[in-house]
């Protein structure tokens, strides 16, 4: 197989009409009629791209790690954006800016949902750490339903430095920990914001939490230790969007500014 495959209608329509991606050739089950593949052939059909029609075996192979639902893109692999260019768009795009920051998220699953909360509320983009984290694969894609071709993410090799230089460009920190005392609701997300959750097993690392200006925690119950990452991550973005749209008129100031 000469490039990644992305698996599934809505992943491999969204891809198309992104146009981030050079898609070489789309396998389709054969018999598969659906709706969302019918919308995917009409677009493959538009941009000229080769459509092969597979039996189900073939498809299983091409995307061993995905369900694929009767169609399988194969595309060369997403690439990642640098942080400065991350920061260039958002501060280019007008609404103040909103990173969601992953410390060591492993799981495919859980950065795929990730990304898709990110790209409902809105985000900015997505950072993630270059080591112990999930690659951007045909699991991540499928997980987030289409959201990987419209966020943007980038890759850094030290989270911490990372940090800095979000702050250096007016961006408050908020890490979701659930130890501190703050709850989550009791900042105010209407200025840029770089929201930062840890990996799946040990939360916000000790090096990474002190580099946050704020630390808020989500209420669990005593006998669940934590929330998973994808869900936190949703609570927190909506909580941002709902600041967001009942906003002060423009003139009254944030208690919260970066000079």
């Amino acid at each position: 197989m000469d490039g990644e495959p992305i698996a599934g209608p809505r992943p491999v329509y969204e891809a198309l009409v992104s146009g981030d991606r050079v898609i070489e050739r789309i396998h389709v089950a054969r018999g598969s009629l659906s709706e969302g593949l019918r919308r995917v052939l009409d677009e493959a059909r538009t941009r000229e791209i080769p459509v092969r029609r597979d039996t189900r075996a073939v498809l299983d192979r091409l995307s061993p790690s995905a369900a694929h639902q009767g169609v399988v893109a194969i595309t060369g692999s997403r690439g990642y954006v640098s942080l400065e260019s991350l920061v260039a768009r958002a501060e280019r795009s007008g609404p103040p800016a909103l990173f969601v920051v992953l410390d060591e998220v492993q799981d495919p699953r859980n950065l795929g949902a990730v990304i898709r909360t990110a790209e409902t509320a809105g985000a900015s983009g997505v950072i993630v750490a270059a080591r112990r984290s999930a690659p951007l694969s045909a699991t991540v894609a499928k997980t987030s339903a289409g959201a990987i071709e419209h966020v943007p993410v980038a890759r850094v090799g030290n989270v911490v430095n990372a940090l800095k230089t979000l702050k250096k460009r007016g961006l408050w920190v908020v890490g979701l920990d659930p130890t501190a005392p703050e709850a989550w609701t009791g900042f105010d997300y209407t200025v840029p914001v770089a929201l930062v959750l840890g990996g799946e097993h040990r939360g916000i690392r000790p090096v990474v939490g002190s580099e946050c200006d704020v630390r808020v925690h989500l209420p669990v119950r005593v006998r669940v230790a934590s929330l998973n990452v994808s869900v936190a991550a949703g609570v927190a973005l909506y909580e941002v969007v709902r600041q967001r749209r009942e906003a002060p008129a423009p003139g009254e100031s944030s208690a919260f500014r970066r000079d």
